[in-house]
């Protein structure tokens, strides 16, 4: 591991991993903001079973959150747990920073930062996801393995041909 991913890594899930504790211990907080956006949820095809039990769904969500921060965090599968806490960061940054509300105690300003910010972690996130720590892709290697092999043929015949007559 570079240097820069080893500091950069415990970096980016320190937030998931605090917010992700805070939730499974004190729900309340993440439950409220969940349901300020449920009316909206339903109406886009939300299986009434997610919305259900909010206290449940934001503690199981702090869970994963908490485990895939610190899995990144110890360099443990990093691109799985960085994979899963992109696919979280989405509907926290939705839920966290609804945008599209006229009426909120946040002003509008606020929220859009909330959101952006939200979205540079989760880029930040797919960043550290497709990160293969200077080894080449499984396409490349696929391509040179094939481009050796033909490489050996075309010498092979080339020898073949120089002492076929011997």
């Amino acid at each position: 591991m570079n240097l820069p991913a080893l500091f950069a890594r415990p970096m980016l899930a320190s937030y998931f991993i605090l917010d992700g504790i805070s939730s499974m211990l004190r729900p309340q907080s993440h439950v409220e903001k969940f349901e300020r956006v449920t009316p909206l949820l339903e109406r886009s095809g939300l299986p009434p079973v997610l919305s259900s039990d909010a206290t449940m769904l934001a503690r199981v969500a702090g869970g994963v959150s908490a485990a895939a921060g610190i899995a990144l965090a110890l360099g443990k599968q990093p691109r799985v747990a960085a994979g899963t806490l992109a696919l979280l960061n989405i509907p926290i940054t939705l839920i966290n920073n609804p945008v599209w509300e006229k009426s909120s105690e946040e002003p509008a300003e606020d929220r859009w930062r909330g959101l952006l910010r939200g979205l540079g972690i989760g880029g930040g996130l797919i960043l550290a996801a497709t990160d293969r720590g200077g080894r080449p892709s499984l396409g490349w290697r696929v391509q040179n393995t094939r481009d050796h092999r033909a490489d050996l043929r075309d010498q092979k015949s080339a020898l073949m041909a120089r002492y076929a007559g011997n």
